[in-house]
């Protein structure tokens, strides 16, 4: 059994035995975890834009981000950003979650919609 304990939604217990399923469980618990800083981050955002990315932005701007950054919500989050969450589960039973990686996945998406201009298509 694995423990991952979040200062944003709680202590969440992974009780599958099958790596699949416990993956699905963490990803879940990330999701979560994601879902309520980006609530933190929204109550506030132009603040957020303000100090992180130096940038100071109209009420509509501040409007038209927040309908961007929402959908983030929803979605699942991307692993590549966790793999530092998942390595420590493999070598602990019990984690706490620091908000690094999820403020580089929101970052990333704040910054492809403040400067769409610079988000190139592979």
């Amino acid at each position: 059994m694995k423990v991952i304990k979040s200062r944003l939604v709680g202590t969440r217990l992974i009780r599958a035995r099958d790596l699949n399923i416990q993956i699905f469980q963490i990803r879940s618990v990330l999701s979560q975890h994601r879902s309520a800083l980006l609530d933190r981050i929204l109550s506030d955002l132009a603040t957020y834009v303000d100090y992180k990315f130096r940038q100071s932005l109209r009420r509509s701007d501040v409007m038209d981000l927040a309908q961007k950054l929402l959908p983030l919500k929803g979605r699942d989050v991307e692993m590549e950003f966790y793999e530092p969450v998942l390595k420590q589960l493999q070598k602990k039973d019990e984690i706490t979650l620091t908000n690094d990686c999820f403020f580089l996945e929101i970052d990333e998406q704040i910054r492809m919609n403040l400067n769409p201009q610079l988000h190139f298509a592979a």
